[in-house]
């Protein structure tokens, strides 16, 4: 997936396409534990109807609500590596940010006017935090930033450092 990134330029528009990242073996791994951890749930769900005593219902109830929680993270990280893009618009002196799974996505609007400080993105977390939070099954490990008035905004994710600086540099003739 060296090639990911995909640059095109057009009088003064650029636009920059970015398909998840994906491995086959970690996807395979995935979809398994979605379906092992869904027959999980399944079973603690159905159990739920049973005739418990209501603390333990209460344990279960709180036992779904974690279980939802991380069916969902990993059900979005199955399909974000499945048919995730990000695109990168700069034209009309904005820079547009879209994030699209299929042919759903959400789509954020910056003026260039506002945006400073483009640079490699730089994860302050400490180590056992980054260990937990860039796994596979994550979405959130960011490469590039830039300063929108005052917040710093994060976009590219799993990038290597060459496409980032290549982004980067692309971008920053724009500004």
């Amino acid at each position: 997936m060296k090639d990911r990134v995909k640059i095109k330029k057009e009088d003064k528009s650029l636009f920059i396409t970015i398909p998840a990242f994906k491995d086959e073996g970690k996807q395979k791994m995935l979809l398994m534990w979605i379906a092992l951890f869904s027959f999980c749930g399944a079973a603690i769900i159905s159990q739920f109807f049973g005739n418990y005593a209501n603390t333990t219902k209460i344990f279960f109830g709180v036992y779904v609500a974690f279980w939802f929680f991380f069916e969902f993270k990993v059900v979005y990280a199955y399909r974000w590596r499945s048919k995730g893009l990000e695109k990168a618009i700069v034209e009309n002196d904005q820079l547009i940010l879209i994030k699209e799974i299929g042919k759903r996505g959400i789509s954020q609007s910056y003026a260039l006017k506002d945006i400073s400080t483009l640079r490699l993105f730089k994860n302050e977390d400490s180590d056992f935090v980054k260990s937990m939070t860039t796994s596979y099954w994550n979405i959130n490990k960011y490469t590039i930033a830039f300063n929108y008035q005052d917040n710093a905004i994060p976009f590219g994710i799993d990038l290597t450092k060459k496409q980032a600086n290549n982004i980067i540099k692309e971008i920053s003739k724009f500004l």
